[in-house]
């Protein structure tokens, strides 16, 4: 185990980031958009990251991973990853919002919307001010439609919003007067943000046990849902 080298981990949409950062530095990362092949390239991802350093999974001193929101199936799978990771190899483990790290994506902005598609019609939405060097959270996580969206970002005088929300749904929150609708190469969620986030965690006290590491969901699965 190296001290100070924490890999970042994200598969919670249909793109996917991995990065590895020693001493918060980020030496290597990779991702990519690629919808129903992602989640088997997602762990391939972090030891090609590692391997470029000559490093090993069994190296890292702490391990940084999306729980959610996003596709039960990426969450699921993020926070697998991780538990088995940190339990294997005993490394630290910093649970990361989503949304939070997407809105990394937007530095400098006094209130930004960050959201994903949930399908169904929905949302996942939180508000941010991205003005400092984290992203300071002005709302939780929540659920919206389209047009509740659109009144939250009217409400919290949203200046501009990004994500795979903005991208289905651009006719909708394109709506608000005075939002730029930031483009969709900033709707990936990088690696690297999500072990900033973690470094953070880490100075925070925010650690968890493997078993302790639970997904971030806002609603309940369809199958719930529909009863099967």
């Amino acid at each position: 185990m190296i001290d100070n080298l924490i890999a970042g981990l994200d598969c919670t949409g249909e793109s996917f980031g991995a990065a590895v950062l020693r001493d918060g530095v980020c030496l290597a990362e990779a991702g990519g958009f690629t919808p129903r092949s992602h989640l088997r390239l997602f762990f391939p991802a972090l030891v090609e990251c590692l391997q470029r350093y000559d490093l090993k999974v069994s190296d890292l001193s702490a391990i940084a991973v999306t729980a959610g929101p996003g596709s039960f199936t990426g969450v699921r799978l993020g926070v697998v990853t991780a538990r088995t990771l940190a339990q294997v190899h005993g490394c630290q483990l910093i649970p990361v919002d989503a949304l939070e790290a997407l809105a990394l994506n937007a530095p400098g902005i006094p209130v930004v919307m960050a959201g994903f598609d949930a399908r169904r019609g929905e949302i996942f939405g939180a508000f941010f001010d991205t003005t400092g060097e984290y992203p300071k959270r002005l709302t939780e996580d929540s659920v919206f439609t389209p047009q509740q969206c659109l009144e939250a970002m009217r409400e919290n005088d949203c200046l501009a919003a990004l994500g795979s929300a903005v991208t289905r749904y651009a006719s909708v929150l394109g709506q608000c007067e005075g939002v730029s609708l930031l483009p969709d190469i900033l709707a990936q969620i990088r690696g690297s943000q999500v072990a900033r986030l973690g470094i953070k965690g880490l100075r925070e006290g925010k650690t968890v046990s493997p078993f302790a590491l639970d997904p971030i969901y806002l609603r309940a699965a369809e199958v719930q849902v529909q009863g099967k």
